[in-house]
């Protein structure tokens, strides 16, 4: 199978979006393995060119721009070095967003759920489309667990050295939810947070003066109350973990590997 046929048949396998974009390298040679992760940083690429993969299939930009435009990226040493390791591999990119989360159920959130072992714990099933005027992506209610052990099973899951975290340390949590970019003005998602009883927030991007306040504040005021600041690529994550099992099915004999970013941040 060569690595445009792979790729055909992850295509295939996502809702047509009715865009079909050219190859920018040679799709056309055998495929000897498929690697996911979230973004190929080069300890990535040599994990997936390690393991025998000339196929890295990500989720989010490799190039530091949402679009992932390249012409700008000319005499930029960071990305000709980066260009230079995936040639050094054979290794091609395919990014697979706007696709993953196309798909019913979301790729990216059901793989979430299903690594956590939350999808029973779901208000909602998946396979309902999320209401995009809607601030909370997905609520659910657990079993009375307490902050501090979700924090520590995202830490081993993710391969996290902390989690960053606003609000009562010590609050048991029953009804969570999961936002994703928290741009400024956010005041509906406080307004849902209320109207839901949320305990548990579980934000992508944040920005510091509004929600995290708020936990914060709650915290302060003995409220049971925290949110978890995982970050964008570290919640989304466990999707392309799981992606494996799907693309397993797309492309049997061959190997299909997982190479994780764990934290996205380094601490002194």
């Amino acid at each position: 199978m060569t690595i445009q046929q792979v790729i055909d048949k992850i295509i295939a396998y996502h809702p047509d979006l009715g865009e079909k974009l050219a190859a920018t390298c040679d799709t056309s040679k055998e495929c000897t393995g498929v690697a996911t992760a979230i973004y190929p940083s080069p300890d990535v690429i040599r994990a997936a060119g390690e393991a025998g993969c000339n196929l890295l299939v990500v989720h989010e930009p490799s190039f530091y721009g949402h679009m992932d435009p390249l012409d700008w990226l000319r005499g930029n040493e960071t990305a000709e070095k980066k260009m230079a390791l995936l040639d050094a591999y054979g290794i091609v990119l395919f990014r697979d967003h706007d696709r993953i989360h196309a798909h019913v159920p979301d790729g990216i959130f059901y793989g979430l759920f299903a690594e956590l072992g939350w999808l029973s714990y779901l208000d909602q099933p998946l396979d309902v489309p999320t209401d995009p005027g809607q601030p909370l992506i997905r609520t659910l209610t657990l079993p009375d667990i307490p902050v501090a052990k979700i924090a520590a099973m995202f830490k081993e899951k993710l391969g996290l050295k902390a989690v960053r975290f606003t609000g009562n340390p010590g609050t048991i949590v029953r009804k969570a939810a999961l936002a994703a970019h928290l741009f400024p003005n956010q005041q509906k998602l406080i307004e849902a947070i209320e109207r839901e009883k949320i305990d548990l927030l579980i934000p992508g991007e944040i920005i510091d003066w509004e929600v995290p306040c708020y936990f914060k504040d709650a915290g302060q005021l003995g409220l049971n109350k925290a949110c978890l600041h995982l970050g964008h690529f570290n919640m989304e994550e466990l999707g392309m973990k799981y992606a494996v099992n799907w693309l397993r099915e797309l492309a049997p004999g061959l190997p299909v590997v997982y190479c994780p970013n764990e934290d996205m941040y380094r601490y002194f």
